[in-house]
């Protein structure tokens, strides 16, 4: 049963409608965008192998198959708490034709099992979350249940990938604003309260062109760490976003496809504000240890 937070997420991803790529170019936060995903892109070139099976928590209207394909992987499931998202989804694989085989799924990934509903024959090598693993934090059962989906899905040496809001800067944001707002032309966070807690604590996000002001929770990564290493998972990499993007522009092939994806304008820049938005975001992955 999806709590009050959960189903006004997914009704909002529900009414957001599937555009063009020609429409999408027109966004007002269209360098944030082509940077993000340049940033999924770097992530899934390092753990991504040819012909992997992929598990994609939260997968929204197929936004990254494209990536997907360029990976070569052998097979995807995608699996999101947005029905229409899926369907969505599943057109859009119709009409790329992957060479792998592909299936979706209509469910919680931080409510129910996976394995059931998904019926995997064998573990998976990959599971990706992308911007979305922190509406999990609403409480300490869907914690879990994200943390025993991804573990319990992954083979040994398998990884788990993930971009998340880090809750290092959105509290120091938050302490240092006079109120329980903060942001700037492109994106505003509003809290209910400055009393931290593990689990629930409340932020409302707006993204202008993206997000509308939906309910979202600070992540706790250490005890996620915590708990994941209970499980058999050990982080590899954690970086933020802009120490990610100043480290991987340094790789020739990042760079190339840096240019390719047009994250920089004509004048080869971010704009400031869209530049400050991804400040709050890192990038994480997992290994799942042998047995």
């Amino acid at each position: 049963m999806q709590t009050t937070a959960a189903h006004t997420v997914a009704q909002h991803y529900n009414a957001r409608p599937q555009v063009g790529v020609d429409a999408r170019k027109d966004s007002s936060i269209i360098q944030l965008k082509n940077l993000h995903n340049w940033i999924k892109s770097v992530l899934i070139r390092k753990y991504v192998r040819r012909g992997d099976t992929v598990l994609d928590f939260c997968c929204g209207k197929g936004g990254d198959l494209q990536k997907w394909i360029k990976a070569d992987v052998g097979h995807l499931v995608g699996a999101d708490i947005a029905a229409i998202s899926i369907q969505h989804a599943i057109e859009r694989c119709r009409e790329r034709n992957p060479r792998f085989s592909a299936k979706f799924f209509a469910l919680d990934c931080f409510v129910e099992s996976v394995v059931p509903a998904i019926v995997l024959e064998e573990s998976v090598d990959l599971v990706s979350c992308q911007f979305a693993l922190h509406y999990c934090a609403e409480n300490e059962k869907k914690f879990n249940c994200a943390l025993d989906n991804i573990a319990g899905t992954l083979k040994p040496g398998g990884y788990f990938i993930c971009t998340i809001p880090d809750c290092y800067r959105l509290i120091k944001r938050l302490e240092s604003s006079p109120s329980l707002s903060f942001g700037n032309s492109k994106y505003s966070v509003r809290f209910e309260t400055k009393n931290q807690t593990l689990y629930g604590h409340k932020y409302f996000f707006q993204l202008e062109d993206a997000i509308d002001d939906c309910p979202e929770y600070v992540f706790h990564f250490p005890t996620f760490v915590q708990k994941a290493a209970e499980r058999g998972l050990e982080v590899v990499y954690e970086k933020p976003f802009h120490e990610l993007f100043n480290e991987e522009v340094e790789n020739m092939e990042n760079l190339t496809l840096l240019y390719k994806m047009r994250v920089l304008d004509n004048n080869g820049t971010i704009s400031a504000d869209e530049w400050e938005v991804s400040g709050i975001y890192k990038a994480v992955a997992m290994r799942k240890k042998a047995a």
